[in-house]
């Protein structure tokens, strides 16, 4: 498994951005994130984290078909830094915005941070693995 470094994380951040500010920039997303419940927005975080690990250790790990491992393993480092990186670069872009209302409506604020997160962190993942 490749050790995660400095570069690694400009990867994700720029990689992160690539969907991060068309999604954010969005009013359907505004919207959505004023109307969807607590479970939705668990749902997407969850299915986020399980996609990324599928797709971290396909990346990371298997080669090819021949190569790979019987066992599943994901780098629970690199999980926890792509979708960290990617919910900061998602808030800051709200921010910029001026749409992430985080002290006067913080439920609004991460559920619009998750919901913008969901395709950025595939992107930075993407991006992440193109060396």
């Amino acid at each position: 498994m490749k050790k995660f470094d400095r570069t690694d994380v400009s990867e994700l951040v720029v990689g992160a951005n690539v969907l991060a500010f068309p999604i954010a920039a969005t009013e359907e997303i505004w919207n959505l994130s004023e109307t969807l419940g607590l479970l939705p927005i668990l749902a997407f975080a969850g299915l986020s984290c399980v996609f990324l690990s599928f797709f971290i250790h396909y990346i990371h790990n298997v080669k090819s078909a021949a190569d790979a491992p019987r066992k599943f393993r994901v780098d629970g480092l690199r999980l926890l830094a792509t979708y960290a990186i990617t919910l900061l670069v998602c808030a800051g872009i709200l921010a910029l915005l001026g749409k992430f209302p985080l002290f006067s409506d913080t439920a609004v604020a991460l559920k619009r941070m998750v919901l913008v997160a969901f395709p950025a962190s595939f992107s930075a993942t993407v991006v992440d693995s193109l060396r």
